[in-house]
Parts: structure tokens; C-alpha cells; sequence
């Protein structure tokens, strides 16, 4: 069960423009669909289905400390486990996309009246994963939403959505925490100490993102991403690649990490070209001249293209294979591989 303690500690983490949003839900209409993007991990379910409760109470505020019926089955859950009849949820689970046939059945359910609260809310997770048939099918429904009724689509890259759904919809956006404020959750987390380099890799691949910091601390496989960055930034000799890394880096939970580690090094980079020594990766000089500004944008295009190919079926041990042969054939020419000092 989620305290009212909780709750209130989680609320006002919400961004805000949600706080803003959770005011004018109770004072007259608003739009039928909405759009939570961010990083993963930051928050943008937890805020959906928190915004969900509010807007579903019938009796808002509890003026004699009575939860209302809604409140009250919300309350006997936590957000991981949430069970509400009018608070519908959609997300891929184990398997690559969102078929359609299951996003037809979320919307026939939300055409429903609510059984508990004053109108039914539709959670869709991982929105950009919906198959383009879902998608066309969802999109009928945003054109002419049914009568009490809130869709909420969460995603960590929006611009991976079909753009006539992103025309539909309120954007949200949720912005990663500072490193202070992750260095506090870090510190928080329990567990055994960590040496200066280890957190600092937890920092990076966690992105401004409590939820991702505490998978990724508590993951088995995490020693192993620490061999990550050193292999992205010096070239592989004798071999194409960390032969450990490969499988894990080819799982659909650890490709994304793969993409953002790139994405992290060519900003770093670019951040060198400006004078700025501040790198989330030891970057070396050797590195920055041996990238050109042309290898630069072919790499940081093939991994936005790589992010929009994960809603189809893609063979991701090959293109882990391809992506990686080719960086580190632009390596090759590296010959200063001494880390930049901060």
C-alpha cells in the first residue's frame, strides 16, 4: 500500500507544468490526450498514474478525511503493481511492439463507463513501440476520444511516434535530475561502496534518472557495463569486441544502453571542438581528431535511426556487430589515447 507520505513526496517531484495540469483538472475540462516524455526512469508512469488518481476522485480533497471509493482502491496498491478498474494500462511486456490487437482492446474497454471514479484514464508505456496498425488504430480514437476519458502516452524518444498521433496530443516533458540530486539517490541506495570510477559510470548510463540508477545498481550484469566506455573509446585489437559484451548489449534492455553510451561520447566530442574539458567519457584528443565532423553526424544519425528501428523485429546482435565493427575501424586511426584530465 502507497502511504499518503508517499504520495506527497512523489507529487511534488511531478514537473511544473503537471502541477499546473492537476489544478485545472478540477476546475473544468481538459484535453483528451496527453503526451509523458523524458529519460527512463524519471518518473513520467509514476506521475501518470498519480495524476490519474487525482483526476478520478469524486471527491476531491476529502473534506472529512474519507477517501472516495477511487482513492481508496488506488491507495491498496503501489505504482508497480497498481490494479484499478478505470485505470487502464497498455505497455509491450515481453515482448519488441504494441500489436494491434491489444490496442483495440484497450480502447473498447475505455469506451466503458467508470465503475469507481469520475472517468476512465488509459496508460500506454513504451508509445513508441506501438506497431504502425496500433497506432492507426489509437489515432481514430484520439480523433474522437469517448466521453470521460484521459489517455496518457509515455515514451522516452517522441520523436519515434507517428506524427498525426503528436499533433493529438498535450506534450509533457520531464527534464533528468542534476548530478547533485543523483548523487544523493546514489548515496541513498543501499548496498556495498563504490569506487569514484564506478559511480561515475552509474551516473552516466542512469542519464538524470532515479528509476534508471537503482535498475541499473541492482543489476547482476553491471560489472559488465563498466567495460562500455573504455571499449568505445580505444580500439579493439584482435577482435572485434568484448566477447561478454556482446549478448548483453544485443538484449533489448541493454541495446539502449549501447545508444546512449555513443550518444554520450559524440556530444563529449562536440563539447571538446567548443573547448570544453568537462566529458562524461575519458575522452582522448587523439579521439576527437580521429572522428571527423562527417563521422560525427553519420554516427549520431545511425543511432537515432537504430532507436526508431527498435519498434520492428530487428536483428539487434547484427547491428550491435555493424555499429560497433565500424566504430572501431574509425578508431583505428586514434594514436594518442591518453584521457583528457578534467
Amino acid at each position: 500500500m502507497t502511504s499518503g507520505n508517499t504520495q506527497n513526496r512523489e507529487e511534488a517531484r511531478l514537473p511544473e507544468l503537471l502541477q499546473r495540469l492537476l489544478l485545472a483538472g478540477r476546475s473544468r475540462s481538459i484535453p483528451a490526450t496527453y503526451l509523458f516524455h523524458g529519460p527512463r526512469g524519471i518518473g513520467k508512469k509514476q506521475a501518470a498514474l498519480l495524476w490519474s488518481r487525482l483526476l478520478l476522485c469524486t471527491r476531491p480533497g476529502h473534506p472529512d478525511n474519507t477517501l472516495c471509493p477511487s482513492c481508496a482502491q488506488f491507495d491498496k496498491f503501489s505504482p508497480e503493481s497498481m490494479h484499478h478498474p478505470d485505470i487502464l494500462q497498455l505497455s509491450p511486456g515481453e515482448g519488441t511492439t504494441i500489436p494491434i490487437d491489444e490496442t483495440r482492446r484497450l480502447i473498447s474497454e475505455l469506451s466503458n463507463a467508470p465503475l469507481l471514479g469520475s472517468r476512465r484514464t488509459a496508460i500506454l508505456e513504451e508509445a513508441h513501440l506501438l506497431t504502425e496498425s496500433a497506432a492507426n488504430s489509437l489515432l481514430k480514437t484520439l480523433e474522437d476520444p469517448p466521453e470521460k476519458t484521459l489517455i496518457i502516452l509515455v515514451t522516452p524518444y517522441p520523436d519515434n511516434l507517428l506524427p498525426t498521433l503528436l499533433s493529438r496530443t498535450v506534450s509533457v516533458g520531464f527534464s533528468g535530475c542534476t548530478r547533485e540530486e543523483m548523487e544523493e539517490y546514489l548515496a541513498a541506495l543501499p548496498g556495498h561502496n563504490l569506487s569514484s570510477a564506478e559511480k561515475n559510470m552509474l551516473l552516466l548510463f542512469s542519464r538524470g534518472a532515479p528509476g534508471q540508477l537503482q535498475a541499473l545498481r541492482n543489476s547482476p550484469q553491471w560489472p559488465l557495463f563498466d567495460k562500455l566506455p573504455r571499449a568505445l573509446t580505444h580500439p579493439q585489437k584482435g577482435t572485434l569486441f568484448d566477447m561478454d559484451l556482446l549478448p548483453l548489449l544485443s538484449d533489448p534492455s541493454g541495446f539502449p544502453f549501447l545508444l546512449d553510451t555513443m550518444e554520450s561520447l559524440l556530444l563529449d566530442l562536440y563539447r571538446m571542438d567548443a573547448g570544453d574539458s568537462r566529458t562524461s567519457l575519458p575522452v582522448s584528443s587523439g579521439l576527437k581528431n580521429a572522428v571527423s565532423h562527417l563521422k560525427r553526424e553519420e554516427f549520431h544519425d545511425r543511432v537515432l535511426r537504430l532507436r526508431t528501428l527498435t519498434i520492428h523485429n530487428i536483428n539487434r546482435s547484427l547491428a550491435v556487430e555493424e555499429l560497433l565493427w565500424d566504430w572501431n575501424e574509425t578508431l583505428a586511426s586514434v594514436n594518442d589515447e591518453t584521457p583528457q584530465s578534467d
